[in-house]
Order: structure tokens, then sequence, then C-alpha cells
């Protein structure tokens, strides 16, 4: 294996959601054993967050005018770059390095973004890339083993050719709770219908969640249509839509309990932040959820697209403190076992030399 490895890491997003958090995490984890990542984005946050890392980058357009010249130029830069490996993440990026066809072996991370946010149609042709890349990828990464099921079944996918990689984070600062302070929950994500902000709002409109108050953190199209909702359900005096949120660790101290819940979750990096400095997670059965929160010992499961559920397990729980201070303590240790930022690191390299050894 050539030392240090060099790695392309590309992602055609630069925002502060889930896959660009993925791909900045992993880079940092390998510029800091030693190998030398690249990573190939719009410009934009991810960029300039490589920088402050020390970590190097690229930039590349992969949308709008810029998207049919974005293989060729993509070709240009890897063959001017010259990785050992490359590693797409996501459907896009994943499209487009299929097609710039680089000389180094390719692995592909499936973080099915906006697999849950598009039509039908849409999906057809989703479903379509998705195998090519299947065939075109020496070997595939899902982020949970609900994605590997969706790949294998719903896609076809080789499961020969496929690892799990649970997505890792760095451990947020906190401590573990003697019990709640209050009945404030709190949601953070992107604001599009699939991350089911709108069951919240529901939530605290049912019976058993009258006495809740919630914060709301993230940006996105449903913005609008989320505040119109409160004002019409009756509750807009107990939502604070606090828009983008940079401190994270600040924004679940400000809270007794975190949300989420989904209507469709390949992994579920909140939950996992979330947990990681002692707030217990409530979150909908779905996708990757149930393996981060391994209920009832580290977190709560409610049925998908189910508010009144949301609410009264919730509720129950706020008035329990010895259980809440359990699943505080329990909750963190199982980030801090199997969801760390170093843990996804050793697994990515131990993906990376079954095709570089």
């Amino acid at each position: 294996m050539p030392y240090p490895p060099r790695i392309a890491l590309v992602i055609a997003d630069s925002s502060r959601t889930g896959g660009p958090e993925h791909v900045l995490t992993l880079a940092e984890e390998l510029h800091g054993v030693g190998w030398s990542p690249l990573v190939v984005c719009p410009e934009g946050p991810l960029r300039e967050r490589c920088r402050k890392a020390g970590v190097a980058s690229a930039a590349v357009g992969f949308g709008g005018v810029a998207a049919p010249a974005t293989p060729v130029r993509l070709r240009q830069l890897l063959r001017r770059w010259g990785p050992d490996l490359v590693h797409s993440h996501g459907l896009r990026a994943g499209a487009m390095v299929r097609r710039a066809g680089p000389r180094a072996p390719v692995v592909h991370t499936h973080h099915l973004d906006g697999w849950f946010t598009t039509g039908r149609m849409r999906r057809s042709v989703h479903a379509h890339e998705l195998r090519a890349l299947g065939r075109a990828a020496q070997l595939q990464i899902a982020v949970s083993v609900s994605v590997r099921r969706f790949l294998t079944e719903e896609v076809g996918s080789d499961p020969a050719r496929i690892r799990v990689v649970p997505t890792g984070v760095v451990p947020l600062a906190g401590a573990a709770r003697p019990g709640p302070s209050g009945r404030r929950v709190a949601t953070l994500c992107s604001l599009v219908p699939s991350k089911g902000v709108d069951l919240a709002l529901l939530a605290l409109a049912a019976p058993a969640g009258r006495e809740l108050h919630l914060s709301v953190g993230g940006l996105g199209p449903e913005l609008g249509g989320l505040v119109d909702l409160a004002a019409s359900l009756g509750v807009a005096d107990r939502v604070d839509f606090v828009g983008e949120v940079a401190d994270r660790a600040a924004f679940f101290a400000g809270c007794d309990l975190v949300w989420v819940p989904s209507r469709a979750e390949p992994f579920g990096l909140v939950a996992c932040e979330a947990m990681s400095c002692g707030v217990p997670v409530v979150a909908a059965r779905v996708g990757g959820l149930p393996e981060i929160l391994d209920p009832p010992r580290s977190g709560l499961c409610v049925p998908p697209a189910n508010p009144a559920a949301l609410a009264s397990v919730s509720s129950a729980l706020l008035k329990d403190p010895e259980r809440y201070r359990r699943l505080s303590e329990a909750g963190m240790e199982r980030v801090r076992s199997e969801f760390t930022a170093a843990r996804m690191g050793a697994r990515t390299r131990h993906v990376y030399r079954e095709l570089l050894s």
C-alpha cells in the first residue's frame, strides 16, 4: 500500500448537513493519522471548514450550468492530483465520479440523499443510478444496516460488495443528567418533509404534548409552511424557530429532550450528537435510528408518523427522573463506544485497505 495514501473524498454538497459533516469528520480523521485526504466539493461552508481544519480541498461545481462539464473537470482534477483511491459520497457525486472514469479504485458511500424527498419518477431515475454506482464502484459503504438492506432488497446491489460503516461523531461537550430541568424538547434538521418537523408540531397539539415547548433548529424550504402550521394548531407560543445552529452543544444544552420524528432516516446524525452530550432522544422507528438508540436501553423509539405517541412517550419520560437519568447515561456510553469519529475512521480505512493492499 502506498504511504501516505492519497484519498480523494468527493461530495456534491458543501452545506452543514449530514453528508458534508460526515466527509469533514472523515477527512480530519484521515489527516490525523497521517493519510492525505483531498475534499472535492462546491465552494461553501464545507470548503471553508476544511481550510480551518488544515485539510486540503478543491472546488468543483456540481449543479446548475456547471453540471454538464463536471465529469471532465473532475477527471482533470483527479489526474493532476493522482489519488490512490477515490471515495464518492452521495448520489450526485457518485454519478459524476462514475462518468469521470478515474484511474484509481472507487469506494462509494450511500447517504441516500434526496431519495426520500423526490417523486416517483425521480426515484426511478435514482434507482437506475444507484444500480450503475453499484457496478462501477469496487466497494460500497452503507451508513447503517438499514441502508444495506435497502440496497440489497430494493436496488439489487451485491451484498458481497457492501460494507456497513456507521457515521461517527466527535462527542459534544456535556455530562450525564440526573433528570430533566423542564419541559423543553428540540429538533435539529434541514426543514424538508422527510424530517417530520410537522409531526413534532402535531405532537405539541396532542393532549400529552400540551405542557411541552419546542425549539426547532435548522433552515429549509418548509420553514414558512411550518410557521403557518404552528399558528393554525394554536401552538405558536410554544415553538421557537431558531434558524441555523452553529453551536450544537449549546443548542442541546438548552433542551431536556431531543426529538427525531423523521419519516425516513438513513442514519441519524443528530440523534448521535444529542446522546453524546447527555440528552435523551425519542425518535421514530425508521431507518438507522433504532440501530443508534438500541431501544429501550439507550433511547426510545415510537411508531413512525405518530404524533400522539411521540407526545405521550416524551411526556412520560420527562415525569420519570430515574428513567431519564438512565437513558442519559446509556446514550452517552453508546455513542462513545460505537459511533465516534475515530471508530468511523478506523472502519473506513479498513475498507480502503481491501483495495489498496
